[in-house]
């Protein structure tokens, strides 16, 4: 798909751009994770879809574990950034985890034990990490900085479905919704200004728009939802409501 050595030159020679820009990135999308862990302890639902949960953490999963490329092979300073970022971003997905251990099984599994439950979401863990390497060794991202895109379009496609399901804005919020778009946003800026022509594609940027328009439309949707339906905030919501609507 590109050439590391050559797209880690050219952050090289556009370096200040490029950390604003994924600086940027950074501090939306930890909005958005540590709102998401909030969210769901306060709605007692689950706020990050399964499939993403489960997607984004064989995502950076993969790349932690590939430390010695990133610090040896490569041994480039944005490398290593970009492995302390989904460092972080790992650890909140464990927290993603036992919030659908916590909160999950009565409204996906309400008729399996907890260890039935559990033994499901851990084997749909290991399954994710499987699909994902297959999926990435065909990819040609040596850099894994290919691999961010289908992780965001799949918040789109996931947390939108998870809002139509419920019929309800219970788990997520119009902060978390206006915190992706806008790092969306500043990632498809980023890299479609600075980075090499493969992050220029059609497709690659087609992904981009839909990202961005779907974010802002569940963002507006959310903002609607709080205006005229204050008496159904996700907040006042109980669990066995939000369970008959599911």
């Amino acid at each position: 798909m590109y050439d590391g050595r050559e797209l880690l030159g050219r952050i090289d020679h556009h370096t200040a751009p490029i950390l604003i820009g994924f600086g940027l990135a950074m501090l939306f999308q930890t909005t958005l994770m540590v709102s998401a862990v909030r969210v769901a302890a306060r709605d007692r639902h689950i706020s990050i879809p399964l499939f993403c949960t489960f997607f984004w953490f064989a995502h950076d999963l993969g790349c932690v574990v590939r430390f010695d490329t990133w610090f040896h092979t490569y041994d480039h300073w944005f490398m290593k950034c970009f492995w302390v970022g989904l460092l972080s971003a790992l650890l909140l997905e464990f927290v993603y985890f036992a919030q659908i251990l916590k909160y999950g099984r009565q409204e996906y599994a309400p008729s399996w034990t907890q260890p039935q439950f559990a033994a499901l979401i851990a084997a749909g863990a290991v399954v994710a990490v499987v699909a994902w390497e297959y999926f990435r060794s065909m990819m040609g991202d040596p850099l894994y900085l290919a691999g961010p895109a289908p992780t965001m379009v799949s918040y789109v496609v996931f947390g939108t479905a998870m809002y139509l399901r419920r019929r309800s804005a219970v788990g997520q919020t119009v902060v978390m919704w206006g915190s992706f778009t806008c790092m969306v946003l500043a990632w498809w800026v980023t890299v479609g200004v600075w980075f090499t022509g493969a992050f220029r594609s059609w497709q690659y940027i087609a992904m981009g728009v839909v990202c961005f328009l779907g974010g802002l439309a569940m963002t507006a949707r959310l903002a609607v939802d709080r205006r005229h339906s204050p008496a159904d905030r996700p907040a006042r919501r109980s669990p066995e409501t939000v369970a008959v609507l599911s």
